[in-house]
């Protein structure tokens, strides 16, 4: 498992995002947060999206968010999880799409 991150500036295409990867069965739910990056240059709005899914999955997620949704501000990145609650886990598994 991993934790899918898609930085960028627009509140609206992140719920379109979100949507999208919860339809797709990429994700069980997302998280949406709003924050502000800094620079030497400038301070900067932006959104994370972010959720679980299956490692497996990270190419073909980042290839469709990129075919769908592109902006060149887009960041795409992904972490590992090495542990997660039992429960959760099989919700993931069982609803996250097969591999």
């Amino acid at each position: 498992m991993i934790i899918f991150n898609i930085v960028q500036s627009d509140s609206d295409k992140a719920e379109e995002i979100s949507n999208y990867l919860i339809k797709e069965k990429y994700a069980v739910h997302t998280h949406i947060d709003v924050n502000e990056i800094s620079t030497p240059i400038a301070k900067k709005q932006t959104v994370r999206l972010f959720f679980i899914t299956k490692a497996l999955l990270y190419s073909e997620i980042e290839k469709q968010i990129i075919s769908l949704f592109h902006s060149n501000e887009m960041m795409i990145y992904a972490t590992p999880i090495s542990h997660i609650n039992e429960e959760f886990g099989e919700i993931l598994r069982k609803n996250i799409k097969a591999i």
